[in-house]
């Protein structure tokens, strides 16, 4: 499964930026994902309009993506509409959204917990 990596925190961190990646690589190691890469940034969570996360999105509409692996759903965006919109637009392309903290799996068919 070829997965993409996206990190962000609010607050230049980068000791924080950096545990979250090292935590994400991890994980998609022990779960045999293929990295295709990884993107992270300090930005707010109230808007999409985000660098780091217009890469992300870049790949996943090039079909490069399987799966974007997130630490936490928040990580994509603090409000819910926003969030489900980015969410729908991954389906769209039938990409999944893993989410380790909260142990959620979304994809185009339902949203389950692993």
């Amino acid at each position: 499964m070829k997965v993409f990596i996206y990190c962000r925190v609010a607050h230049n961190d980068s000791f924080s930026l950096e545990a979250q990646e090292t935590e994400l690589r991890r994980y998609a190691a022990q779960a045999g994902y293929t990295i295709v890469g990884a993107a992270a940034e300090h930005g707010s969570g109230l808007t999409l309009d985000r660098p780091a996360l217009q890469k992300v999105t870049q790949a996943v509409l090039a079909g490069e993506v399987d799966l974007v692996l997130v630490k936490s759903i928040d990580r994509i965006g603090r409000e819910w509409g926003m969030t489900q919109r980015y969410i729908d637009l991954l389906a769209e392309h039938r990409v999944k959204l893993l989410c380790i903290k909260e142990r959620c799996l979304f994809s185009d068919k339902a949203v389950s917990q692993f």
